[in-house]
């Protein structure tokens, strides 16, 4: 049976589908094809480890940068699965920063990454894609960042380059120190330190 257009109902039924997977594809591409619901798991499991941290403060060498790598080794807090694909969310790209006494969390899931939730007064926190860390620049929009490795007997100590604070702490625990700043490592391995880049977009 045809409508007064001569279209059936089977014809009818396909237009529907095809126009509802338009709107799928496209909301996936303004979106970043990451669900409101993967958000909200990614600010809870924030604000978990961000209450870890506060509780436990006392605990870290360094109380003004926590990496969350810190409170698994410290046995706080297990590994944070990633809502946003497979595996955890980075131990060493994953932290709790205090400035002015007030914890902001920072949560980076596979490419997805929650940079500096406040969670206090301001549930809003800005939600990017990120692609991995390379010395290759792809544009001049590319965010870049000076990252560490410390060199012994000619081969690099780390398997990759870490964040400043993140590189001190994995040489106090491989090397038994008390660092605070990669300028006072000395004796254990040369520092070396290189800038890379990374594709940023915002998509929330």
């Amino acid at each position: 049976m045809k409508n007064r257009n001569g279209f059936g109902k089977f014809e009818v039924l396909t237009i529907i589908v095809i126009i509802m997977i338009i709107f799928c594809v496209v909301g996936y591409y303004f979106l970043g094809g990451v669900s409101d619901r993967k958000i909200d798991t990614m600010k809870k499991s924030a604000i978990s480890f961000s209450n870890t941290v506060g509780t436990n403060i006392a605990t870290f060498h360094n109380s003004g940068m926590v990496y969350l790598q810190e409170a698994i080794d410290e046995s706080l807090i297990g590994q944070i699965k990633s809502p946003v694909g497979m595996g955890n969310c980075s131990t060493s790209e994953s932290y709790v920063e205090f400035i002015d006494s007030v914890p902001y969390v920072t949560l980076k899931c596979n490419d997805i990454l929650m940079e500096k939730g406040k969670f206090i007064g301001d549930d809003k926190q800005d939600i990017y894609r990120v692609s991995d860390w390379s010395l290759k620049k792809k544009s001049d929009n590319d965010e870049e960042k000076v990252l560490y490795n410390c060199v012994d007997n000619n081969k690099e100590v780390f398997d990759k380059y870490y964040e400043e604070l993140y590189f001190v702490y994995e040489i106090n625990k491989k090397f038994g120190t008390y660092y605070y700043f990669p300028e006072e490592v000395k004796g254990n391995c040369e520092v070396v330190k290189k800038t890379f880049y990374r594709t940023k977009e915002k998509i929330k």
